[in-house]
């Protein structure tokens, strides 16, 4: 499915592959064409705006809007499993959130999780079946050097009782490598596939982030079958994604939304 058009001139990123099953939804948000679309509650943005955002991301999924779980992110690699006891975390309240957490792992129906990003990949994997679960990962690359992912499906896998064969994943629109200029200091951390010479500059380096988080998707054992990238530069695609690194401090942010039903 891809790119879908939504009302009110909203847009979303859904992955084919995960469409397939009916214990989970899912739904990215973009930014509209006017600007809008930013679901962060954070720093000077407008956060009634943001709310109705996450209002009508959440009725998409068909889930209750104050039942979302959010995590502080913080650019780490912590991964926490939640349930009932933190049903509306950081739902409305930027405060509320469930501290120092870039990842969010359920077992529980109905619990809506959401992982927001402004050029970071945000990752989300499935199992289905009998015991299904899902975790969303927020994973910058100061998320991957602490191997964030790993982390995040070896968590999944022993909530759900399940093996990384079974795990499904997708990742995010993200800045692709044409686009993320970084010094060596962060890409001699990236698998050398996912790392290149920036051309004309010294001590510069092009990272390609969604192929270094489906490099520890492949590592950790996720069938390279079972894994979809969403082919949308953050950077460059103006009209649908927001971007720190294009925008600035005050970017608006995007949205990983998702819930076992």
């Amino acid at each position: 499915m891809g790119l879908v058009e939504l009302p009110a001139g909203r847009h979303a990123w859904r992955f084919d592959s995960l469409l397939q099953f009916p214990q989970l939804a899912h739904t990215f948000s973009l930014r509209t064409a006017t600007g809008g679309g930013n679901i962060s509650l954070s720093g000077s943005r407008d956060q009634d705006s943001a709310r109705d955002e996450r209002r009508a991301c959440c009725q998409q999924l068909g889930v209750v809007p104050e039942d979302l779980v959010v995590g502080g992110q913080v650019h780490a690699a912590d991964v926490e499993l939640v349930d009932d006891r933190h049903r509306g975390r950081g739902s409305l309240a930027a405060d509320s959130v469930i501290p120092a957490c870039d990842g969010l792992l359920t077992i529980t129906p109905n619990l809506p999780l959401m992982c927001a990003v402004g050029d970071c990949a945000a990752i989300l994997l499935f199992v289905s079946g009998d015991s299904p679960g899902l975790a969303v990962l927020h994973a910058g690359w100061r998320g991957l050097v602490g191997e964030i992912i790993p982390r995040g499906v070896a968590a999944l896998c022993v909530a759900t009782s399940s093996t990384p064969d079974m795990v499904h994943a997708g990742i995010s629109p993200c800045i692709s490598w044409d686009s993320f200029q970084v010094g060596s200091e962060v890409a001699e951390h990236a698998p050398a596939s996912c790392r290149r010479r920036w051309p004309q500059a010294v001590d510069k380096w092009a990272v390609h982030l969604a192929g270094w988080s489906q490099h520890q998707l492949q590592n950790s054992g996720v069938p390279t079958s079972q894994i979809e990238v969403a082919e949308l530069d953050s950077f460059t695609a103006r009209g649908h994604c927001f971007s720190h690194r294009r925008q600035g401090i005050e970017a608006g942010r995007m949205g990983l939304f998702a819930s076992l039903r």
